[in-house]
Parts: C-alpha cells; structure tokens; sequence
C-alpha cells in the first residue's frame, strides 16, 4: 500500500519546511513561528489542491501540545478549517486527535465541528446556512482568512454530486453549492452535464452502482497509517 497522499510531500512545501519536518529536533519549540509562518502562506494560497500541508500543521498542533503556553486558538482554527476542505476526510480527525477538550469548547472550534458534522452528513445546505449565519454574534466567519475556502468546498460537494445522482433538479444544485443558476450552469458546462429545464443530468459514465461501499484495508496496511500518523 503506498503512503497515504496526506503524509507526501506537496510540491509548495520549501526546503527549509520539509527539513525541519524530517529532523529529530522539530519538536524544538523555536519551531514554532516557522511553522506559524509557513501556515500563513497555505491560507493565501487559493488553490485546494496545492495548498495543504497536513504533515506541517500536525506537528504544529503537537508543539502546541507540548508547550500549551505557546497555544494560539486562531491558528488552530485555521489549521481545522483547511483540513474541512481537504480531499481526505481523515485529515481533519488527525488534527482533531490533538486537541484538547478544553481547546474544542472555544466558540470558533466548536463551530468548526458542527460544520464537519454537517458535511458527513451531506447536509450541505444547512453547512452554508450555518457557516454563514447572519444572526451570528461573531464578527468574523470561522473561515476568514483562508483563500480558496468556498471554492475549495464546492469541489468536494460537486464530486459528492456526482458520485451520488443520475439526475438532480438545478435548484437543489443551486442549493448545495451556494450559487446562483448563472454560475451553477457554469459548473454544470465545465463538469459536462447536460441541463434540460430545471433538471440537471449527470453523464452515465459516473453513474454509482448499488453496493455496500467498504474499504478493505488489512491490519498491516492499517498499521502503515497510523505509524506514519504517529510519525508526525
């Protein structure tokens, strides 16, 4: 089984960054600000399938972990809302592991995790309704700040739509994605689905057949992960 993709190195990791990660002192607190640093940029960086360095954020977390005098809660909001938006639905629980429950009872965090609840469960419309609350007493959204957050999102509900429909109604699209039909023809144009009226028709070639959807992962395999997890 090859390395999980979370745990290789992206190809916008710096030297100095994929050094530190690979060294025996990179649990030295004096790490801290680089790797604070090296967040900043992830979160400027718009492009979600670039811009995600899990290997870099756990080991932040755990240098938090180590040294709790040194915690910064809006950095950690940051790290969960970039992992929300990743391609593996693992690396959000990962960073979640190294938290406390003291940590996740802060406003922000704890918002945070009722948002990933709603994506498990599909339940995109009240993700934005919630992410987005306009009765919500915080000035800022638990996502300011990190570039490419929406757009980030929708790539993973539009692959969620299309793994899972055959035929959908444009205004449930609309829904899901938070667009208006303009921009929903758009996706639907680039994603090659056909819109005839207000019904969208997804090509055959993604049509899902009815099965048990499983993961037949042996324990050695399993040990693999959690070692290169614990590795961090």
């Amino acid at each position: 089984m090859s390395v999980p993709s979370s745990f290789v190195r992206p190809t916008t990791r710096p030297d100095e960054i994929h050094r530190l990660l690979t060294d025996v002192e990179r649990y030295n607190p004096s790490n801290t600000v680089l790797l604070e640093d090296y967040l900043a940029r992830q979160c400027a960086n718009p492009d979600s399938t670039s811009n995600h360095d899990l290997m870099a954020n756990l080991a932040l977390l755990k240098l938090y972990q180590f040294n709790p005098e040194m915690l910064d809660l809006d950095v950690i909001r940051r790290i969960l809302a970039k992992a929300l938006i990743s391609a593996i639905p693992a690396d959000f629980n990962l960073c979640l592991y190294l938290l406390t429950d003291e940590v996740c009872k802060d406003a922000n965090i704890a918002k945070l995790l009722a948002l990933r609840e709603s994506l498990e469960r599909a339940q995109f419309v009240k993700f934005w309704r919630d992410m987005y609350d306009p009765e919500d007493e915080e000035e800022e959204s638990v996502v300011d700040g990190i570039a490419g957050f929406d757009n980030g999102l929708r790539k993973l509900i539009l692959a969620e739509i299309t793994a899972t429909y055959q035929k959908i109604p444009l205004a449930s699209v609309q829904d899901m994605v938070n667009l208006d039909e303009e921009a929903v023809l758009r996706l639907a144009k680039e994603n090659g689905w056909a819109v005839d009226g207000s019904v969208v028709t997804l090509p055959v070639k993604n049509e899902v057949k009815a099965s048990v959807i499983s993961e037949n992962v042996k324990f050695e395999q399993l040990t693999k992960m959690v070692s290169a997890a614990n590795d961090i």
